[in-house]
């Protein structure tokens, strides 16, 4: 009698991304679709990664601003990290719309 173990089943899953223009509410729904709790963020034309976005972070976001794009988070961080804030998580980013003509931006 021959003993046979079991191969592992080695299943091809795509590579779970977010790109710029996804919102909080769609990174959410990607999160959880897929049980993950960081994802990158991916430049659409050169395949680059801009970043990473985690579940806790846009839960916090998503409670006031679930329409927000991932190039305006990572904008916003990369700006904190500009003015020199040594903190690892921001205690709250609010980000303010730009009336007509006007831009948008994000406070802290």
């Amino acid at each position: 009698m021959t003993h046979r173990t079991a191969e592992p089943q080695i299943v091809a899953m795509p590579d779970i991304i977010l790109y710029p223009r996804d919102t909080v509410m769609r990174a959410l729904e990607v999160m959880h679709r897929y049980g993950v709790h960081l994802l990158p963020v991916v430049d659409e034309r050169h395949g680059e990664v801009l970043g990473h976005v985690s579940e806790e972070e846009l839960h916090r976001i998503w409670s006031t601003l679930p329409l927000a794009r991932m190039s305006e988070i990572l904008t916003a961080r990369a700006a904190i990290a500009s003015e020199g804030i040594a903190e690892e998580r921001p205690s709250r980013l609010v980000f303010v719309p730009g009336g007509q003509g006007s831009r948008s931006s994000w406070v802290h």
